[in-house]
């Protein structure tokens, strides 16, 4: 698939037509008749790979466990596969699921106070969007607390986003845990990596499955543009090396309980 960025771009630019002055970001492009909303890296040239140093502690008891629980879960794997119903036998090493089926099975476990907030019973990533959408920021409500900035993330956390219209896929979003402290990215401007657990087809940067073609659970690099304030607006899914950006809102939340 990462072959096709480049070729999505060039549809891209022709499509949209002149940039505004001074600025490399398009606001939409069109892919096969359809508005897409990818854009173009806002980096003057390659970037530095990511140096993550050793984590900081999680913010909260259950955010703890979350951690603890991803790290049991990687440390004991011995079969993954990225699929929409969830298969699991723990004790076996055996993960097959896919993001939003790994978030619940994972905070049912951890953070069952959190959990309760999501009332469908196989939630999807748009159900986790929106439970970190009514929690508050500052304080917690109902096991969530939605985190105003990307530099308060802390391992343990969760990032979700909605697919955004016209995107090509059937997935109504993308959802999954945080790692790692978010780290500025030298050369792009309110850019950030973040190292995350989730579950996925496609690998990200220094990525855990990067070679099994099944997927599954995993660990990665991703990059997040923000606005100014910390407010999550785009997502690089090869992380330093992606060549487009996906303009898209990403929300940050903390499990309390």
């Amino acid at each position: 698939m990462r072959w096709l960025i480049p070729i999505l771009l060039l549809l891209l630019a022709a499509s949209v037509g002149a940039q505004a002055e001074g600025s490399r970001r398009f606001e939409v492009g069109i892919y096969e008749g359809v508005p897409w909303p990818i854009v173009p890296s806002p980096a003057a040239g390659p970037l530095p790979r990511p140096a993550f140093s050793a984590p900081p502690p999680a913010s909260s008891p259950a955010a703890e466990r979350v951690v603890a629980l991803l790290a049991e879960i990687q440390g004991s794997l011995t079969e993954t596969v990225y699929q929409h119903a969830t298969d699991v036998d723990a004790a076996a090493g055996v993960y097959r699921w896919d993001c939003s089926g790994m978030a619940a099975w994972v905070l049912r476990r951890a953070a069952r106070g959190a959990m309760r907030a999501i009332v469908r019973e196989r939630p999807v990533a748009r159900d986790f969007v929106r439970a970190i959408e009514a929690a508050p920021i500052g304080r917690s409500r109902g096991g969530w607390q939605r985190l105003g900035h990307i530099e308060e993330v802390r391992p343990g956390d969760l990032f979700a986003w909605r697919r955004p219209r016209g995107f090509p896929s059937r997935n109504t979003g993308h959802v999954g845990f945080v790692v790692n402290a978010p780290v500025p990215v030298p050369g792009l401007p309110g850019g950030y990596a973040v190292r995350i657990a989730d579950a996925t087809s496609r690998a990200h940067q220094d990525d855990t499955r990067a070679a099994d073609p099944d997927g599954g659970f995993g660990l990665g690099t991703l990059v997040f543009l923000t606005d100014g304030e910390g407010h999550g607006t785009h997502y690089g899914w090869y992380g330093t090396e992606s060549e487009g950006f996906v303009v898209t809102p990403i929300v940050f939340g903390r499990v309390s309980r």
